[in-house]
Parts: C-alpha cells; sequence; structure tokens
C-alpha cells in the first residue's frame, strides 16, 4: 500500500513537473523549465519501474491531476495585470453612456471622439482593468454593437 502511495506522488510530481516546464518555457523562464524537465525524468524512470495490481490505476489518477492541478494553481497564484480595452462606440450618445457607465465602476477611462469608416463620429474609450474581475466586468458591460480589442497587458 505505502508503495503504491508512492508511485501516486512520484508520478504527480512527473507530470506536475511537466507541465510547469512547458510553463516555464513559455514565460522565457528557461532554467526553471530544464530543472523541471530532469526531475520530470527522474520521477518517469522511478515509475516505469514499478509493476502490481493497481499500478495502471494509479499512474492514471496521478496522471490527471498531475495535468489538471499545476495550472489551476497557478492561475489562482498569478497576479493581476493590468489590461487595456479599446472600445468603439456606433455613435456618440451611446459611448458616452458607456464611458459614464464604466466611470461608475470607478475604472479608469480616457475617451475621444474619432470617424469611423464612413465618416461619422464615434467614441473611442480606452478602459484600464486592473484585476480579473474588472476584465470580465468590462468585457460584459460592452454591448454586442461596439467593437473592442484588448490592446495591452503589463
Amino acid at each position: 500500500m505505502i508503495s503504491l502511495i508512492l508511485l501516486f506522488l512520484v508520478k504527480l510530481f512527473d507530470c506536475a513537473f511537466g507541465v510547469l516546464k512547458t510553463i516555464c518555457i513559455y514565460k522565457d523562464k528557461y532554467f526553471l523549465g530544464a530543472i523541471c524537465a530532469s526531475l520530470g525524468v527522474v520521477c518517469f524512470i522511478y515509475t516505469a519501474q514499478q509493476s502490481g495490481e493497481f499500478v495502471y490505476l494509479t499512474i492514471f489518477v496521478a496522471t490527471f491531476l498531475g495535468n489538471y492541478l499545476p495550472p489551476m494553481i497557478l492561475n489562482y497564484l498569478t497576479k493581476d495585470k493590468l489590461f487595456v480595452y479599446e472600445v468603439v462606440s456606433k455613435d456618440v450618445n451611446s459611448g458616452k453612456v458607456f464611458a459614464d457607465k464604466m466611470r461608475s465602476y470607478n475604472l479608469e477611462v480616457n475617451t475621444s471622439i474619432c470617424f469611423n469608416s464612413k465618416l461619422k463620429k464615434v467614441v473611442a474609450c480606452r478602459v484600464y482593468s486592473k484585476s480579473k474581475d474588472n476584465s470580465k466586468l468590462i468585457e460584459q458591460t460592452i454591448p454586442s454593437s461596439f467593437s473592442y480589442s484588448v490592446l495591452k497587458s503589463i
């Protein structure tokens, strides 16, 4: 029984190191990625040498959890980033209403009057979101007739 628990933990760490390696390489942290890959290989070698009745089930459950949990935990622990939304209204009045609504949520908003491709006056709003909750609020509040894009995350 203890050997199955040890096998479970080793395989869990094997998969977690694989996921963390991918995340580290994506974030240009190559040294940490290499360490995670090396530790994952050590865990894999131990796992490959095991045999027994419940080995496959134990490896399955550990693989599932090892690939599922690390991204969820990292997503929870990451700091919020600044997202800048560029929102363009269909006309001036609806743009003013949208900008006022964003200000009522205490979000930083910069507005300017622009012309669309048909030379009609529209309002372009830059809305700054400092948290994931604010980003969700902004995206839910943007009317479907408006166009928007996320310019930058810092």
